[in-house]
């Protein structure tokens, strides 16, 4: 693994300030400042071997995310919100591992975004307890944490894209903490997300366009040429399929799993 070090021997995990946008980033930059004063302060301790590395090089931050999942014994916890390339080597590796002698001893809690998520990775795994996927809106960013002993962070700089691999607990416990607090939010990915046939898809789909944009059950209902009573059925049956407690949330959980008219990724869904 290619690492850039200074004249100590030492690896250099200086970042440059990163834009703060939400909640998440900024508490995505705060780990960012851990994984820099862990080094400094292990500086002064050791002169070689330091716990936190920088990976300037592209492909080889992938080798090393996916090599982390390989590797992993009990758990590992993957954050899917960077380039596709990054993306589909990281659900190769999962899929390799969880298919090896083994593999059913590996719990997998996968966090995708709407554009990284898989669904043939989902329908694949999903009599599977031991996998769990969910989806959220959060930044460019890509993470491995393998057995609460190893971690990769790839996330945008100033300085551009960037990797701090560590084994340093006192990094790794607050990022776990941190995918923690994002995963209990996130909406949970479910196979049985189907609508049925094409024409009721289409329909579901409207109807999704409609409660996101707040249009009263009358108003759509004339809209889609349909009766008030049938529309509140479709809606009740959409709620449902979602696991959503009212309309504006079945709305947001739709969006976030592509299902709505711009955004659906494939025709199944």
């Amino acid at each position: 693994m290619s690492e850039r070090t200074s004249g100590t021997g030492q690896c250099d995990v200086s970042l440059a300030p990163v834009r703060v946008g939400d909640e998440f980033e900024q508490e995505l930059l705060e780990v960012s400042a851990l994984l820099a004063s862990t080094v400094v302060r292990r500086r002064d301790r050791l002169h070689r071997d330091a716990r936190v590395c920088v990976i300037d090089v592209p492909h080889i931050a992938v080798e090393a995310a996916a090599r982390l999942v390989t590797d992993a014994v009990t758990r590992v916890d993957v954050v899917l919100a960077a380039e596709h390339g990054y993306s589909r080597a990281v659900y190769q590796a999962l899929t390799e591992r969880l298919s090896a002698d083994g593999g059913d001893r590996l719990a997998v809690r996968l966090l995708c975004t709407p554009s990284t998520l898989d669904w043939r990775f989902v329908t694949a795994y999903a009599a599977e307890p031991r996998v769990e996927t969910r989806v959220a809106r959060i930044p460019a960013l890509a993470a491995v944490i393998a057995d609460d002993e190893q971690a990769l962070v790839c996330a945008d700089s100033a300085a551009g894209r960037r990797a701090s691999a560590t084994g340093s607990v006192g990094v790794i416990r607050p990022l776990r903490a941190l995918f923690d607090g994002v995963w209990r939010n996130a909406v949970v990915v479910a196979d049985r997300i189907d609508f049925g046939d094409r024409t009721r898809t289409e329909i579901a789909q409207q109807i999704l366009e409609r409660l996101r944009a707040g249009v009263t059950d009358e108003v759509a209902a004339r809209e889609l040429a349909i009766s008030v009573r049938t529309y509140r059925r479709y809606v009740a049956e959409i709620m449902s399929l979602l696991g959503a407690t009212s309309r504006f949330q079945a709305g947001v959980r739709a969006a976030e799993l592509g299902l709505l008219l711009a955004r659906s990724p494939s025709p199944r869904r």
